[in-house]
């Protein structure tokens, strides 16, 4: 399972997508911030022994896209229509069952319950992209397997969110402009 910062970065480059970043420095870390938490916000489920389930699935995405829109959460400064911001929040959550079923997993139940409210079946690709991380760090060996794998994470989604943001932060040019 990638960690908060795969997760994170991920998130920000899906809402990227259809909210463009903001131009403001502060709207620019509203938005960023509010994207990586939505990123990383499915593992919350671990406080409450659930890991992997319901928070893990496009319901879930669905029903907090829906709450953003609803209270016009700040992931889409440049167009704040309920749509745009349920779309980007969606696609932010989204990105976490995404990222999990792209990673190994050894602890029961294997994989994300991504289909939830309509399955709950559990769903991993078998495509080992990015590294497990420790839920138990106590040891040295941890440690460094867990930091390892946040660099290589971030080694393969930095590249992405920087292109999203290059090409999603330029002024569009007006039809009539030469």
């Amino acid at each position: 399972m990638p960690s908060s910062v795969g997760h994170g970065l991920a998130a920000i480059a899906a809402g990227w997508i259809v909210a463009p970043p903001a131009g403001t420095r502060r709207a620019f870390l509203m938005q960023a911030g509010t994207l990586a938490l939505l990123g990383a916000a499915p593992d919350l489920d671990l406080l409450i022994g659930r890991h992997s389930q319901e928070t893990h699935s496009l319901g879930a995405a669905a029903i907090v896209a829906t709450a953003a829109a609803i209270w016009r959460w700040p992931v889409s400064p440049v167009d704040p229509s309920r749509s745009r911001i349920w779309l980007a929040a969606f696609l932010a959550w989204a990105t976490h069952p995404l990222l999990d079923a792209l990673s190994p997993d050894t602890l029961a139940p294997i994989g994300v319950m991504a289909f939830w409210p309509l399955s709950r079946e559990h769903y991993i690709t078998g495509w080992n992209v990015f590294l497990p991380i420790s839920r138990h760090c106590c040891s040295w060996r941890m440690v460094r397997h867990d930091t390892w794998a946040m660099v290589r994470e971030t080694l393969t989604i930095a590249p992405l969110v920087w292109l999203l943001w290059a090409l999603r932060r330029r002024p569009r040019s007006s039809a009539g402009s030469s």
